[in-house]
């Protein structure tokens, strides 16, 4: 799963400020600037943003954290295994059981906009 938006959902964990862009500078209050409540593309903060809203979804939805890899996310559900494994904007997942990976794709869909 390519996720095309990942820097555009996370949410940053502390404040950030933007100046107004040249050419679009409010008349009325030149010196005024923007705060970010989401991490723009771009932005340092924006894959770790993300990281961090992708594993407390996972952890909330019972899954591990390798305890060497932190990328790598293992549920185990009686015989079944579910694994994911997560580099930057792309996640890989494998299963024993084809239903839960679709499950947990609509999942992520529905929860990490």
């Amino acid at each position: 799963m390519d996720v095309k938006s990942a820097f555009l959902n996370g949410f940053l964990q502390e404040e950030v400020f933007v100046e107004q862009p040249k050419g679009f500078v409010d008349a009325h209050h030149p010196n005024h600037v923007y705060r970010l409540k989401k991490a723009l593309y771009g932005l340092k903060q924006a894959p770790r943003a993300w990281y961090e809203r992708l594993t407390q979804f996972l952890v909330d939805n019972n899954y591990t954290r390798g305890s060497v890899d932190k990328t790598l996310f293992i549920k185990r559900d009686n015989d079944e295994l579910f694994i994911a494994q997560i580099y930057v904007d792309d996640i890989v997942f494998g299963s024993t059981n084809n239903t839960k990976v679709n499950n947990l794709l609509m999942s992520c869909l529905l929860n990490l906009r």
